[in-house]
């Protein structure tokens, strides 16, 4: 495996699938590379804490890191290239502007993290400027920021063919998340609830058919306050807005706090009818 701080000419030449982190790798991580490799790409992972997504200074400062971890594993996943730049190569003297991550951007996720998927659209796409995919793939356990994603890559017609990785859990039901690291064990066992409100929100709606009454019934199971939740909601997955009597493909998003750290959980299914 060779460690790239820059993309060189020869590199061009190779058609590449990118899978982007921000390091602390995990099994979540781990089934995007494998995915990767079944392209017969030659795969480059990149790991870079962008700063421009982090809306919270202390925030960027305490996210996991851990590049030696890292690179010994994937060695071990036969991955030809690992990319990890310094800032002022991917914000060099070219660099202008954030990306609007418009309307949406600004909601859910977007409301409680102001600027945050500005950052994020930013940075993916001064990757793919740097690195010229041919394919790159991101999870579904930050649906928000997978969806503009993809809204972006089509309104730009960028000729890259994004795939999408299947959210990985532990025993618990636990999204597996970089940010875990920070939990004790107590804690991961009180994060597992994101998942059950997911599901007793999922089992209330099918039965009433009403999102606000589903949502509040929701809620008022979580009574021992030790999941702190910032917004529970049910969208149409299709436009990432509110459901319509159109809605076929449903989605349903949470973010919460566990001792302090902001975790993110979803799932989706489909209506016929």
């Amino acid at each position: 495996m060779k460690n790239v701080k820059q993309i060189t000419s020869d590199m061009y030449k190779e058609n590449l699938f990118l899978v982007p982190t921000m390091g602390s790798l995990h099994r979540g991580h781990f089934s995007l590379i494998e995915e990767a490799k079944k392209s017969g790409l030659k795969t480059i992972v990149s790991i870079f804490v962008n700063p421009k997504q982090f809306n919270d200074t202390n925030d960027y400062q305490k996210y996991p890191r851990d590049i030696q971890k890292d690179s010994m594993n994937l060695e071990k996943l036969n991955v030809e290239y690992l990319f990890t730049p310094d800032e002022n190569y991917i914000y060099d003297d070219s660099f202008l502007d954030l990306l609007s991550s418009g309307e949406i951007g600004e909601q859910y996720e977007g409301k409680s993290r102001p600027g945050h998927f500005d950052g994020v659209l930013t940075v993916v796409n001064r990757l793919f400027e740097l690195i010229k995919p041919k394919k790159v793939i991101f999870g579904k356990k930050d649906a928000q920021q997978l969806f503009l994603i993809k809204d972006y890559i089509g309104r730009t017609n960028k000729d890259i063919d994004l795939l999408e990785g299947e959210i990985i859990r532990d025993k618990s039901g636990l999204a597996l998340s970089s940010r875990n690291l920070l939990l004790s064990a107590k804690g991961k066992e009180t994060a597992s609830g994101l998942k059950k409100q997911l599901e007793t929100l999922k089992e209330i709606f099918l039965e009433t058919g009403l999102v606000n009454t589903s949502i509040e019934r929701t809620l008022l199971r979580n009574k021992d306050g030790l999941l702190e939740i910032d917004y529970l909601e049910i969208l149409d997955k299709d436009t990432f807005s509110a459901i319509s009597d159109k809605t076929k493909n449903f989605i349903i998003i949470i973010a919460g706090y566990v001792e302090g750290i902001r975790l993110i959980d979803n799932i989706d299914f489909r209506i016929e009818g």
